[in-house]
């Protein structure tokens, strides 16, 4: 039988009955019948277009995000996306519509920045998804992002650390002394670290397989301290909760940044809304990957040591940090105490 509108005791219309062979019973969660109605009206719609056409005809954005985080790929960005687009059909997302979106939602962003945050996630998606959802895309990405490979120097570095707050000094530090992603290292539980700290395992990472890293000595002595049970998640917020997500820590780690001087020192509050002076560099996670990636280079001149501790599946997606890996950059990493080397050396 079609669908037909029922509403319930509370006022809320469900939608109930058979389409093509698939029986719906579901809330159109609204007390407005002429609402409720479109929604019905759709769901019979997209259903009959399902069953005739396929699943290419009427799948969104939103099913096949679904589909590819059940299956354990990384959902960075993904928040942001599915709440702009995820009611979106996936045939209707070509070339012309990344590109737009990309401008809306990153007006002032890099090219890096949008094909990180924008191009990548939605390609990702539907290739995940493709061939039964949708066709599989290549979209044609923002040029300039190739040109530079930001980094910080030792010296930045050991600045930002004097004025971080401890809970944050010691998770950059592991940041710093491991190239791990951001959620590598906010995902990490006391049961896949060493009982000496002298190692790590990430399970959840971007190429879809674990990775084991030896920590240096920094990264092991900024380790929190593990606590008796040993369970929960390695690094915590001010108030002792797991980070949200790493958004809201590159955000917390900009406003200390914003604070303060190239110099690190403090700019005073009452003059901060009026400051227009220089300011410490705005940091986020993915600068401390770039930073790892390049001052290990320059210390070990070995790309298979960058793929095997990054998590990089070839040495061509390794190949920019050799650039600017320069002899006296080694000789200041070390000179820092930051312990870049091979196992066994």
């Amino acid at each position: 039988m079609p669908l037909k509108l029922y509403p319930r005791p509370n006022g809320i219309f469900h939608i109930r009955g058979t389409v093509q062979g698939r029986r719906v019973d579901e809330s159109a969660r609204t007390r407005i019948r002429a609402e409720a109605e479109a929604l019905r009206a759709k769901l019979e719609a997209d259903i009959f277009k399902r069953a005739v056409y396929g699943d290419k005809s009427v799948a969104t954005f939103a099913e096949a995000a679904a589909i590819y985080m059940e299956a354990g790929k990384p959902n960075d960005h993904l928040a942001t996306l599915i709440a702009e687009i995820g009611l979106r059909k996936l045939s209707d997302i070509d070339q012309n519509f990344v590109d737009t979106l990309a401008k809306r939602l990153k007006p002032k962003g890099a090219p890096a920045t949008r094909i990180r945050q924008i191009y990548t996630p939605i390609s990702s998606v539907m290739n995940f998804s493709a061939p039964k959802l949708c066709d599989p895309v290549r979209f044609a990405k923002p040029k300039g992002a190739g040109k530079r490979v930001d980094q910080m120097t030792p010296r930045e570095v050991e600045i930002m650390l004097g004025f971080l707050p401890d809970h944050l000094r010691r998770l950059v530090i592991f940041y710093v002394a491991t190239g791990c992603r951001a959620t590598e290292a906010l995902n990490l539980e006391w049961r896949d670290v060493s009982p000496d700290g002298q190692r790590v395992v990430f399970w959840e990472t971007k190429a879809g397989y674990s990775r084991g890293v030896d920590l240096q000595k920094r990264a092991r002595l900024a380790l929190p301290t593990r606590p008796d049970d040993g369970e929960g998640f390695v690094w915590l917020n001010s108030d002792g909760e797991p980070w949200a997500a790493y958004d809201s820590l590159n955000t917390t780690l900009k406003k200390h940044c914003a604070r303060r001087r190239p110099d690190g020192s403090l700019i005073p509050v009452k003059e901060r809304a009026t400051y227009e002076g220089p300011r410490f560099r705005p940091v986020h996670c993915h600068l401390f990957r770039h930073t790892w990636a390049t001052w290990a280079y320059a210390v070990t001149r070995d790309l298979t040591f960058l793929m095997g501790q990054g998590g990089w599946k070839s040495a061509s997606m390794v190949m920019r940090y050799a650039h600017t890996a320069s002899p006296d950059l080694a000789a200041a990493v070390k000179a820092a105490g930051w312990e870049i080397r091979r196992r066994g050396r």
